[in-house]
């Protein structure tokens, strides 16, 4: 199908009866502080890894509006808006006809810490790819339009993210005549290596107390599928369809045992509804979440919005659950679609397909029938059937302007009605049987708990999913540990420490397994990585030669040995193994072929209209984009991106006159918070360098901040060491690169690069907190932790961490409160402290019984919320009853007006550690503060249940061994709590019980 192309358009293109166009929307939007300098190293982690992007967690609590991009398709039915500068969300769809949203089209983006990297926005619909609110969630990303030859226009939205280098690429087609929006999705994996991944698509929509959840299942899982629950009336006796009966938490439900394709929102209140549509084959996964109307679901409303509504997520995935991730090769594709539609004035949702969406009710010795058709049907035929019985309905022209309803008296019998459309020809276009649907008979479902999962004994599954859920450096101390003479083992080391840049570990483990095996494409496709990555190209090259030959390699060795023979002079050969791939526009241009160059690049282009760097290619074959500088000086990671491309293929000059541009400075509202210009970016100087040494010229560029350069690449490996051997004292050179080796695990090369760099500039921002860090939770040298962050805050006075990481350092070695307090107390700025090193300085007041001062962080001071995290009003609750006791009994009758987050303290009071401080609690319960509780009363029974909690490295656990008086494995225990990420008041829980014991 032909299109147009339309990269950036400002004026309304119209064609057929489709316009695409962008403009502007005014949005208020939650104001953001600059995000944490510190990298967020996977070896600090326990669930989300970051690292190279920064943490955003920096909330101010200001609301103001701002005038955001916004990328519009229109037809006659629907009106939809994308932002593209966050995260490519669609953010409304309007069902013209009703005049309602189909999406949660949030007044005000209210940003609370929910996201991959902190923050988030409730509101239309995020694409999830290959994590869950994905890391460029609020972040701009690439985008285009296009005027379609059918009279169809589109908006693309998509990334190339950085911890894997795998895209997603989402075109959003309206169609004339039709109320779908059409979802065309591709995931692409156009790294070099193999990445874990998911798809989920988010949808939010706008709720009342009595909309209903129209799901075809009977049975729902639980997060793991730990628990099989009937649907909708679940096993506590709620009927969780109608969200008003969202009493009892949140509501994370996965469908179980239906194959149908499709589920759906119906709201009573508006008369309208909204319905998704995959085939099941494609996308199978199905998911509700609900944040409840109980007082905390109620508290997160307040949160999210300025007007307390409220919204559930329709959710659709590529697998059964988000627990579940799979492997995509490099140079894997994955294409799909899946469709929204909005409903209206039928009541509910029977069944839905592309054609139309119909709901069939019962009352009053009556069947209805109501039908909404999601496009023209010219001399349709409505029936319904029972066994031998027909009834013509109605014969009639259709669209979808109108709704058809019909009423038909039927007898109290118990039989099932069918319903059918059918068009002009006979051909059946929906057909639905009343309670008839796809499901798995209710025989083979095994409903309740479910059978626990039992521990992965053999390295090789362990390692796989240690990979699968993230945890690299994890998995590769797995393998390392059980590899020996093991084949699948010493593969699984080899690949994996390819992909985390130890490429010297890489050769040794990939020989050991190919004298094994010496035909297996993958062991020879990631051995040329390891041989070209230490310099060794002839090895290289023999080893993808031998990965080409089988076809599960072949694209991804042949665009390896496209490189390989273009870094060698050899275009005419390099071309030949690059078709198909967007260096074959490079590889034409460089060979004097521009009128074949720009025709391969219009080709690809229209594949992937995102794609920057065909762009810049067709800008360097002579097309005028202005709008492109723009877009790459939003985010220098897109300049040095490009430049790899020509890297990887010699092509140094090309490479060079990209990184020496100067890009235009922008609107703030289309880069990152602190994002600097490409221009002045550390690496971008560092590779400027590179290429000029490559090019035989002399110079080296002035290197700026470090603040927010974590590098990542294998080039930047490679250009980091070059600049070290240029220069031995560039102190920055030294620690990016102990950055790049942390990154992969690689922690004593690492700690080395930056204790050069310690002696040769000490000033450097985050230096102390990574080495620091480092040595605490890696070499576990308490003390030489303790030395290098207290020098830290004379270095690099205002990084919160050295703070939090020192008291944490501190608290490890137990020391007293006041300790802390004084360390807390340092912080420059303690007006504008962030809330985590607020509520730890608050906890800290408290322990050491200075209430009127922990009371005083309170006031006057905006607070987060994080999913999942520590809340503010759980923090002054747990201050308020350490001051209860500590002897004040009306600590908890003490006014809190003022607060911001007063109204919803009430979701807390009834927290089983609350409830043990009031001696409220149920003491046959199996929680460690019944089983507490029941041992303080001295009722027998209570080790047996201390007992089943005390296994594990959690705080619990840590208690329940110090009650059961294994004080020595307890306080292990405790202080490998207090060494792991503070989740939940983890580190203030630890503290306590480790001052009791």
């Amino acid at each position: 199908m032909k299109r147009v192309v339309i990269l950036l358009a400002f004026a309304t293109a119209v064609f057929g009866q489709v316009k695409v166009w962008s403009g502007k929307l005014t949005i208020p939007v939650s104001e953001e502080g600059l995000p944490d300098p510190n990298p967020p190293f996977d070896q600090y982690a326990t669930t989300r890894f970051n690292y190279p992007y920064t943490l955003r967690s920096n909330m101010t609590g200001r609301r103001v509006p701002r005038d955001l991009r916004a990328l519009y398709l229109e037809n006659e039915y629907l009106k939809c808006s994308v932002l593209p500068d966050i995260g490519g969300h669609v953010y409304s769809c309007t069902d013209k006809i009703s005049g309602r949203e189909m999406f949660y089209a949030n007044p005000s983006l209210k940003k609370q810490l929910i996201g991959h990297r902190g923050a988030w926005a409730a509101f239309g619909v995020e694409f999830n790819f290959p994590v869950s609110h994905n890391w460029m969630s609020m972040s701009p990303v690439d985008f285009a339009l296009s005027q379609n030859a059918d009279g169809s226009g589109s908006v693309t939205v998509g990334n190339i993210d950085r911890p894997y280098g795998m895209q997603w690429r989402v075109e959003l087609v309206l169609r004339p005549g039709s109320t779908v929006l059409e979802e065309k999705v591709t995931l692409y994996n156009r790294g070099d290596y193999r990445r874990r991944y998911y798809w989920w698509n988010n949808a939010a929509a706008e709720v009342g107390d009595d909309s209903k959840i129209y799901y075809p299942m009977r049975f729902s899982a639980s997060h793991g599928f730990t628990f099989l629950d009937t649907w909708p009336v679940n096993h506590e006796g709620l009927d969780l369809s109608v969200v008003k009966n969202h009493t009892s938490g949140p509501v994370s439900q996965f469908v179980y045992g239906s194959r149908e394709p499709f589920m759906g929102v119906w709201h009573p209140r508006w008369n309208t509804g909204v319905v998704h549509y995959a085939d099941y084959a494609d996308l199978p996964g199905k998911k509700i979440w609900s944040f409840g109307v109980d007082a905390d679901g109620l508290d997160w409303r307040r949160a999210l919005s300025d007007n307390n509504s409220g919204y559930v997520e329709i959710q659709a995935g590529l697998f059964r659950n988000q627990e579940t991730y799979a492997f995509l090769p490099p140079q894997g594709v994955i294409r799909f679609s899946e469709y929204w539609m909005p409903v209206r004035e039928i009541g509910g949702i029977s069944r839905a397909n592309l054609h139309g969406v119909v709901y069939m009710s019962r009352s009053g010795g009556k069947l209805r029938v109501a039908l909404n058709v999601n496009h023209a049907i010219a001399n349709a035929r409505l029936g319904l059937a029972e066994g031998n019985m027909r009834v013509l309905l109605d014969q009639a022209n259709l669209d979808p302007g109108h709704t058809f309803v019909r009423e038909m008296p039927i007898p109290a019998d118990g039989r099932k009605w069918t319903f059918s459309l059918s068009d002009s020809h006979g051909e059946v276009l929906l057909a639905h049987t009343e309670d008839a649907y796809d499901w798995t008979p209710e025989s083979e479902i095994r409903k309740g708990p479910q059978p626990e999962l039992r521990a992965n004994a053999d390295p090789l599954e362990l390692g796989e999913n240690q990979e699968l859920n993230g945890e690299l450096l994890k998995a590769m101390g797995t393998y390392r540990e059980h590899a020996a003479d093991n084949f699948e083992l010493n593969k699984a080391a080899g690949r994996l420490a390819v992909t985390l840049k130890d490429y010297e570990s890489a050769l040794s483990y990939l020989k050991r397994a190919q004298e094994r095996r010496t035909n297996d494409p993958e062991i020879q496709y990631y051995l040329g990585h390891a041989y070209m990555q230490l310099g060794d190209d002839a090895h290289a090259r023999a080893q993808w030669e031998g990965a080409q030959e089988q076809p599960q390699f072949r694209a991804a060795a042949h665009l390896q040995l496209a490189q390989l023979e273009a870094r060698e002079g050899k275009l005419d050969r390099a071309l030949s193994l690059a078709r198909g791939h967007e260096i074959e526009v490079t590889l034409l241009r460089s060979l004097k072929q521009p009128a074949q160059a720009r025709e391969r690049a219009e080709a690809l282009q229209r594949e992937d209209p995102t794609n920057s760097f065909l762009r810049y290619e067709q800008v360097k074959l002579g097309r005028a984009d202005d709008a492109l500088w723009r877009h790459l000086a939003s985010d220098p990671e897109r300049v040095i991106e490009i430049a790899v491309v020509y890297m990887n293929l010699g092509l140094y000059a090309d490479a060079l006159e990209l990184l020496s541009r100067s890009y235009p400075a922008g609107d703030p509202n289309e880069a990152e918070p602190g994002t600097p210009l490409p221009q002045d970016y550390a690496l971008t100087a560092y590779y400027r360098g590179y290429c000029r040494h490559k090019l035989g010229l002399s110079g080296a560029a002035p290197i700026t901040s470090t603040r927010y350069v974590f590098p990542y690449r294998p080039t930047d490996m490679a250009v980091l060491k070059h600049a070290i051997v240029s220069d031995p004292a560039d102190a920055t050179a030294h620690f990016l690169l102990g950055n790049i080796y942390f990154s992969g695990g690689m922690t004593e090369p690492a700690i080395a690069e930056w204790q050069k760099a310690r002696a040769l500039n000490p000033k450097i921002s985050t230096l102390h907190r990574n080495l620091g860090k480092a040595l605490l939770v890696v070499r576990r040298d308490d003390a030489g932790a303790v030395e290098v962050f207290r020098e830290g805050l004379t270095a690099d006075p205002a990084n919160v961490e050295l703070y939090t990481d020192l008291t944490q350092a501190m608290s490890i070695l137990e020391r007293p409160a006041e300790e802390r307090v004084k360390v807390l107390e340092s912080y420059p700025d303690r007006a504008s402290m962030p809330s985590p090193l607020a509520l730890d300085l608050a906890l800290s007041y408290a322990e050491a019984g200075k209430f009127p001062q922990a009371e005083a962080m309170f006031r006057n001071r905006h607070f987060e919320k994080e999913e999942g995290g520590a809340n503010a009003g759980e923090v002054y609750l747990e201050t308020r009853f350490q001051q209860m006791l500590a002897g004040d009994a009306t600590a908890l009758d003490k006014p809190v007006d003022g607060l911001e987050f007063a109204a919803g303290l009430k979701a807390f009071l009834n927290e089983p550690r609350f409830n043990y401080y009031r001696g409220l609690i149920d003491k046959s319960g199996n929680g460690i503060y019944a089983v507490l509780a029941a041992k303080d009363a001295g009722l027998t029974g209570w080790k047996p249940r201390a007992e089943k909690l005390a296994s594990g490295d959690s705080v619990d656990a840590g208690m329940a061994l110090l009650a059961l008086g294994r004080v020595e494995e307890g306080r292990r225990v405790l202080h490998e709590v207090l060494r792991a990420p503070d989740r939940n008041l983890s580190h203030y829980r630890a503290r306590r019980a480790l001052e009791k014991r």
